[in-house]
């Protein structure tokens, strides 16, 4: 880890280290890496920490933001329709049986506030040797056998970063977020990392944390013990 600047604080991240997650950094950026190890992404992700993008000379963004939001998974809000949606025969919801297809499903979303996406083939190929390993989740949504949503996520210990969405169907995201929260309060999961501010998942009943709240909680759920016997989980996070 080398510093590059001192105001605001910059970073090369070259090893597996990372800095203070509450120095003053300028819009929560914090510097950047070469590589997406996986090593490299447990030990940002249990700091408080996640990249966002690759910049035109490959190199990795990283950032913690002065503000995150953070949905308790007891409190996760819905509506009749929504519950009736949930109890309905047509849908099902799993838990890793399409990872591929929804890490590019979500790839391929254009979000009102971007260009592009941030998805790129760096980060598929990353996030996938993530998933093999036991530390990303997907989380599907199905209509009638046909996979019409879902999301997927970092996964530490009791810790759980939901990185993107998609859906096909109107409110397929959403019906597979409260039908992963509910399994994850299950087993004593309290919180989800929605990471950036959305008024969508504010609906849901995320709320924005400050730098000082959301770190312990994030470092604190990441040392969490595992959990021997899930509940209807068929998909755990390993230890690190």
């Amino acid at each position: 880890m080398i510093k590059v600047s001192d105001f605001p604080p910059l970073y090369l991240l070259d090893n597996f280290e990372f800095p203070s997650p509450y120095e003053p950094y300028e819009d929560g950026f914090i510097g950047a890496s070469y590589d997406l190890h996986p090593k490299r992404l447990l030990e940002g992700y249990s700091r408080g920490f996640f990249p966002w993008y690759q910049d035109d000379d490959g190199l990795f963004h990283w950032f913690v933001l002065n503000e995150r939001m953070l949905l308790k998974t007891d409190e996760v809000k819905t509506t009749k329709r929504l519950l009736q949606k949930l109890r309905s025969k047509k849908w099902k919801f799993k838990i890793n049986t399409r990872f591929d297809d929804v890490i590019r499903m979500c790839s391929s979303v254009k979000r009102k506030h971007e260009s592009g996406t941030w998805i790129n083939e760096d980060f598929i190929k990353a996030y996938t040797e993530l998933h093999r390993l036991g530390f990303v989740i997907s989380v599907e949504s199905y209509y009638e056998g046909e996979l019409v949503g879902g999301f997927y996520g970092v996964a530490i210990n009791k810790y759980f970063s939901g990185e993107s969405m998609f859906h096909i169907k109107p409110d397929a995201s959403k019906l597979a977020l409260i039908y992963f929260a509910d399994i994850l309060r299950q087993n004593g999961v309290e919180y989800i990392d929605c990471q950036v501010p959305s008024e969508h998942l504010g609906r849901m009943g995320g709320r924005v944390y400050k730098k000082e709240e959301f770190i312990p909680i994030i470092q604190k759920a990441a040392k969490g013990e595992i959990i021997d016997n899930p509940k209807n989980m068929e998909c755990i996070s390993r230890a690190y």
